[in-house]
């Protein structure tokens, strides 16, 4: 018999089911078959939901037992009585023919109430193995997706802080309610008529005649995410972006993305395009206040609790406040933290200590490699804010760097315009941090970023 001491909710067990089968349509159905052989009411109970989740995943019914704290024999019941009889019922088969729970999933199957495996075509293997917190901005991001419906969505953030990572764990999440699921990176920035010319084949699964004009070869791609419900993620956006120059302008050769990025967003379709970037292009603040369709999402850095699991996997040593202060270096990037905790394990025996015991701030030649490409995209105004700010290591209020550049030879800085556009700017590439204290906004940099900065600018 059940437990009566024990307050059971079956609603979450084995929730995975949904990922690959119908289940509201296998309950309807189920239930109409329960009435047909019981007689009985014509809906299927919570345990009767719980338990033929738990087998189209896998579990045997000791193992279903054990889950639901039931006896395994009151299981064998409550299936051998009902479950059983009804798939028997639902797949047309004789009563009592069932042998095996092991049909269950085979029979259901074969009877078309298994979800299609949407089709992937992902240039990369996409890894969630050391995928860490990140549930507030997943959960928006499906907000964004579902209810919202919007058809773009900027995942912005500077680099190693976790965009790929989160873009592929929704992904994983969310792959069952697509048709078709692309991945490109676009590091190598390819022409948009060479990029549209591998995508529209692909999801239109038809012959394609190449076409010149850019606007028509938009029109297709869009054609195509009307037809299927489609998921396509684009990498890497900032190797589109301009060196040299504010954020968000494109390159040479590369200026029709800008209207490929507004039609996605305002031409209708059911499906959802995603672009990670370090910075965010210009389009983007305008058609996030033009339509409802275009979203976007900044990563910070993870929270302390999260960030110190990435630091405890590899096995460091250390006192709480050392922990804290290694992650507030490091900004809670959890690829920076992966790189800092690589080099406390092979060069300070695993011990944070040590590694503050030298009274100097390391920098690793991978993390330093990643801030100095940021740095390299900068213009010539926002190099000097970057400089300042990392020879005067404390925060600057807007009039503190009014003050300071409040000549000549700092044109076009001399204008509080043109600062607040470079600081803008500095935002739009995730590299420059803006905090509300009590005496108003300041800007300021993370430790590495300050460090790398000084570098840098020779400061």
């Amino acid at each position: 018999m059940p437990p009566t001491n024990v307050s059971v909710s079956f609603q979450e067990e084995f929730s995975e089911a949904a990922e690959l089968w119908n289940l509201n349509g296998l309950y309807l159905k189920l239930a109409k078959q329960k009435l047909t052989v019981n007689g009985r009411e014509t809906e299927l109970t919570p345990v009767e939901k719980a338990c033929l989740r738990g087998l189209l995943c896998g579990y045997s019914p000791k193992e279903i037992a054990a889950f639901v704290h039931w006896t395994y024999g009151a299981i064998s019941v409550e299936l051998t009585k009902g479950l059983y009889r009804y798939v028997e019922a639902l797949t047309g088969r004789e009563s009592n023919t069932l042998k095996t729970w092991r049909n269950i999933p085979k029979w259901l199957e074969a009877a078309g109430y298994k979800t299609p495996a949407p089709r992937q075509d992902c240039e990369e293997a996409l890894d969630v193995s050391a995928f860490y917190g990140r549930t507030e901005e997943l959960n928006t991001l499906k907000q964004y997706i579902g209810n919202k419906g919007c058809r773009l969505v900027a995942l912005l953030g500077m680099g190693g802080i976790g965009k790929t990572s989160l873009a592929a764990k929704l992904v994983q999440d969310m792959q069952g309610e697509f048709d078709f699921i692309v991945w490109r990176s676009l590091r190598h920035a390819p022409p948009l008529k060479q990029l549209l010319a591998n995508l529209i084949p692909l999801l239109s699964q038809q012959p394609y005649s190449l076409l010149e004009d850019t606007n028509l070869l938009i029109s297709q791609f869009i054609e195509c995410l009307r037809v299927r419900r489609c998921l396509v993620v684009f990498d890497d956006i900032e190797m589109l972006m301009r060196s040299g120059n504010r954020a968000g302008y494109y390159r040479e050769g590369c200026e029709s993305y800008s209207e490929f990025m507004r039609q996605l967003s305002q031409q209708p379709h059911q499906s959802c395009v995603i672009f990670n970037s370090w910075e965010k292009p210009l389009e983007m603040e305008l058609l996030e206040k033009k339509t409802c369709y275009a979203c976007s999402l900044k990563l910070d850095g993870l929270p302390f609790k999260v960030a110190r699991q990435i630091l405890e996997a590899h096995n460091l040593s250390g006192i709480e406040t050392e922990w804290d202060q290694l992650i507030r270096i490091y900004g809670g990037n959890p690829l920076a933290l992966n790189i800092a905790a690589t080099m406390i394990k092979e060069f300070f025996n695993s011990s944070i200590s040590e590694f503050f015991s030298l009274n100097t701030l390391i920098i690793s030649e991978p993390l330093k490699a990643i801030l100095f490409e940021h740095l390299s995209r900068l213009d010539s105004s926002e190099r000097q804010v970057m400089c300042y700010l990392a020879a005067h290591h404390q925060p600057a209020s807007l009039n503190q760097l009014r003050n300071h550049f409040n000549f000549k030879e700092f044109a076009p800085l001399d204008s509080a315009c043109q600062l607040i556009n470079v600081l803008q700017s500095l935002e739009r590439r995730s590299i420059i941090e803006k905090i509300a204290n009590k005496s108003g906004i300041v800007f300021t940099l993370q430790p590495s970023v300050m460090k790398v900065t000084q570098e840098y600018c020779n400061v």
